[in-house]
């Protein structure tokens, strides 16, 4: 199977990590991860489509694995991630690519359809929906809910470099240590405020909406409120499959991947 290579790009000030492979002169697939987490979640399936005939990027999303926030911010909604891999494609130049992804990857994939459905292929949306609910969560990164964790963490990092590392340096040592823990709760909140569904009538590429039966975090309502918006939608249910179908079912995956942005 063929191997990831990871490179850097600059996104607005900031460094994104993203791993490619395949031939570039291939159909472009952009696979992006959900919430928390990082580009890993797509290791079995991008290698998969790559020897199928397409050219897979998978980003970590700002402020996700290898990929530093811009500013030193999390992102708090969806629509700035959307914007963030939009500009990666871009920056790598990908004419009419798709687009997937899984729980707030799968919102961001329905964001950048809305914005973007002209200069798409075929969006493939898993596990997320034009509106998504859930705790609301913002308030966990303030430090009164968990008093001294990331202090502790931001002190560790103050108190263990010498006297001459530069401020800035250290800014960069702190988010490595705590940024998991701020981006996860972030990102869950911008999955709580997503609501785009008054706006999936512009979603005009063709979409496949895919949901795992088993997955509590989205209801049957949201799943058929978002299929009947969306202009061109195909709804696939996946039996036994929870919240994460790449990792669970990969192969059953890459074959949907393949099947539905190679009809279009």
């Amino acid at each position: 199977m063929t191997e990831l290579t990871g490179r850097y790009a600059d996104i607005d000030g900031t460094r994104v990590y993203y791993e490619t492979v395949g031939d570039s002169n291939d159909q472009s697939v952009v696979l992006v991860h959900t919430a928390g987490a990082d580009g890993r979640q797509w290791r079995y399936v991008a290698p998969a489509l790559a020897d199928r005939g397409y050219h897979v990027v998978v980003p970590d999303l700002p402020g996700h694995g290898k990929s530093y926030p811009t500013e030193w911010e999390p992102h708090v909604r969806i629509g700035q991630h959307a914007d963030a891999v939009w500009a990666l494609g871009e920056r790598l130049g990908l004419e009419q690519p798709a687009i997937g992804g899984c729980s707030i990857g799968g919102d961001v994939t329905l964001d950048i359809a809305v914005k973007h459905a002209a200069n798409l292929t075929a969006a493939v949306a898993m596990e997320g929906a034009g509106k998504t609910r859930g705790a609301q969560l913002s308030r966990l990164s303030h430090p009164h809910a968990l008093p001294g964790w990331q202090d502790v963490l931001d002190y560790s990092v103050i108190d263990s470099t010498g006297s001459d590392c530069p401020p800035e340096y250290r800014t960069e040592l702190a988010w490595q240590h705590r940024g998991a823990q701020e981006v996860a709760t972030n990102d869950l909140q911008a999955w709580a405020d997503f609501d785009i569904l008054d706006d999936l009538h512009r979603a005009a590429c063709p979409v496949m909406l895919v949901r795992g039966d088993t997955d509590y975090f989205i209801q049957d309502d949201m799943f058929a409120e978002t299929v009947e918006r969306l202009p061109d939608c195909e709804p696939i249910v996946l039996d036994d499959v929870g919240h994460y179908p790449m990792m669970e079912r990969p192969d059953e995956v890459t074959e949907l991947l393949d099947d539905f942005i190679g009809r279009q």
